[in-house]
């Protein structure tokens, strides 16, 4: 029998009562209709599938790109006690064989998985025994080939539809025009159109963009006025560095944050910033997916985004409690035209896709014919050098061939040293006895973590290495050692990014990628940056009531905050928005809720 939803809400999480649409969302899913729920950043769209899934008592598969996001909400639902595993691109095959095991025989509620696994062999055996309650497609705009994010893997989503065609589908996204929600109702193939949209309105959150030199300055003089947290978001890697240590020296805590950082200086900076010890970051888009921090009191653009749905997921991330936020686009005469030409160079020649691929081939030994489904770590510098192209070019060219179905790309996540005993007890135990050398490390790891006989654990290295005094190099080469020696199945830490074939390796000579899908999503990129650029440099209108429009939901309300309404109101003394503070702006978050 089916719990009461609320009654799951405040056991599972603690939570008295549901957010504005969440409750609709989870009512229309308990009663196995097909939903797209679009809620904007910070709606609480992951609850909309947790609490049905669990009240249900059924499988639900998660669909999801993001590796980091799907291991952050394992990890959150396994503190929790609720039964959750994810399967991705960097595992092992024993490992993703263990995890479809538990959830073919009922040992799981949640299944996450990257999209391009849908289609592997391994996947496909399963899914038949699997006992589906639900299947939430989240960041679902991907499916669209309207959307700013197509990924041609998630297409595969409809093989679930296949096998499971009486389960209720829930597809999630923070962004998508009208255009986009019903593509994607099309192609997830619903019985009936059902679309449940939160609102785009955040009257907390004061949009205000500002042209003109000096954008530093003009950054310095928010932090000054702008008390609390905030992000700094640019477009490229070097300025997140410059930006932070211009901070750094006029006295404002601040570090920069992109992917090419070490995983432990991305921690630690995300870390500092969540607990307030740190208060600005400057960060590359990279920054801010899946992170709860809800007063974050301004998020500053210094330059504009490429389209209106990465601008608003972005700005979204302040304000979060209700309390007063702002978003600021500050830019400049000469963005205007470095967008366009970075547009321009984000679609490579074919020429150039070929020769990325083969470089790619044989950076990592693949045969002709092979490969399919393995999963690489992708090095974007290294293969820049191999190609003697610009480390951006080997990334758009990489872009091109997953939007040919060829490849899937994975954003880098960190992945921690997993271990699985691959000798059997009897001649571990005796290892332990015997082995001067291994026996103490294996001893150790049997003595900390339960279940390895079973399936992968992940361990800490370090704590390994402090209990045996010593080094930790030392316990890393002899767990590559036992490895070579068959005693433990070992699978080291990864942080780089990775690249999953989809099909097997081609000639890259004969490579042919599909030229009107290229075409169109240029031109789609397009006229997506020439709406931004419109927003930035020409409206003269309400900037809420813009963003409303864009994404379908009119309003003939001026929102009286933003740099426009204010200049309409106030044309000769508008400079700088009013930034007051007083406890009860804002319209805080009831109490309790989640």
């Amino acid at each position: 029998m089916p719990q009461d939803v609320h009654r799951v809400l405040k056991e599972v999480w603690g939570f008295t009562g549901f957010r504005p649409v969440q409750e609709e969302v989870v009512r229309a899913v308990m009663d196995g209709r097909d939903t797209l729920a679009l809620l904007p950043t910070g709606g609480g769209k992951s609850l909309c599938f947790q609490v049905p899934a669990l009240a249900m008592g059924k499988l639900c598969i998660v669909v999801s790109p993001l590796i980091a996001l799907m291991k952050d909400q394992v990890q959150r639902l396994q503190q929790l006690g609720v039964r959750a595993k994810a399967i991705t691109s960097g595992m092992a095959h024993r490992e993703i064989d263990n995890t479809l095991d538990s959830a073919a025989h009922g040992r799981l509620d949640f299944l996450y998985v990257s999209p391009e696994r849908l289609g592997s062999e391994l996947f496909a055996a399963r899914l038949p025994r699997m006992p589906v309650g639900l299947i939430a497609v989240d960041e679902a705009h991907c499916i669209s080939q309207w959307g700013y994010d197509f990924r041609p893997a998630y297409l595969l989503v409809g093989k679930l539809r296949e096998v499971h065609p009486a389960v209720p589908v829930l597809a999630l996204t923070a962004s998508a025009t009208p255009e986009v929600a019903d593509d994607i109702m099309q192609r997830l193939a619903f019985r009936v159109p059902n679309l449940m949209q939160g609102s785009f309105r955040r009257p907390e959150l004061t949009f205000w963009a500002s042209r003109g030199e000096d954008k530093l300055g003009r950054l310095l003089r928010i932090a000054g006025k702008v008390p609390g947290s905030g992000i700094v978001y640019l477009r490229n890697r070097r300025g997140t560095v410059q930006t932070a240590q211009f901070l750094q020296q006029h006295g404002i805590p601040a570090e920069a944050y992109h992917a090419g950082l070490p995983v432990e200086e991305r921690d630690r900076v995300q870390q500092l910033w969540a607990t307030g010890a740190l208060r600005f970051v400057a960060a590359t888009n990279a920054f801010g997916m899946g992170i709860d921090k809800a007063d974050v009191r301004c998020v500053v653009h210094l330059e504009p985004p490429p389209d209106m749905e990465s601008y608003y997921q972005e700005a979204g991330r302040a304000g979060r409690d209700g309390r007063p936020a702002y978003a600021f686009l500050l830019a400049h005469a000469s963005d205007e035209q470095q967008l366009r030409e970075r547009l321009e160079a984000s679609f490579p020649s074919l020429a150039e896709v070929r020769r990325v691929y083969q470089a790619f081939a044989d950076q990592h030994r693949i045969a002709m014919g092979a490969g399919a489904f393995e999963a690489y770590d992708l090095d974007l510098p290294a293969l820049a050098k191999r190609t003697a192209l610009h480390t951006s070019t080997v990334h758009n060219a990489m872009k091109a061939l997953e939007l040919g179905g060829l490849l899937a790309l994975s954003d880098g996540a960190h992945s921690p040293t997993r271990v699985m005993m691959r000798a059997d007890g009897t001649t571990v135990h005796g290892l332990c006895i015997t082995n001067q050398r291994c026996g103490p490390l294996l001893e150790a790891m049997l003595r900390n973590y339960g279940g390895l006989f079973e399936e992968p654990a992940i361990i800490d290295e370090e704590r390994l290495a402090q209990q045996l005094k010593c080094p930790v190099d030392h316990v890393r080469s002899l767990l590559k050692e036992m490895a070579r020696d068959q005693v433990i199945f070992h699978f080291p830490r990864k942080d780089l990014p990775t690249a999953t074939l989809l099909t097997p390796r081609q000639d890259a000579m004969r490579l042919a990628l599909e030229p009107q899908a290229l075409q169109l999503r240029h031109e789609r990129a397009r006229t997506r940056l020439e709406t931004m650029l419109q927003f930035t440099f020409r409206d003269t209108g309400c900037r809420e009531s813009a963003v409303l429009r864009y994404f379908g939901q009119p309003s003939m309300e001026r929102c009286g905050r933003c740099d426009n309404c204010k200049a309409m109101d106030h044309p000769s003394t508008v400079s700088e928005p009013p930034m007051r503070w007083s406890q009860d702006e804002g319209g805080r978050t009831p109490a309790g809720n989640p």
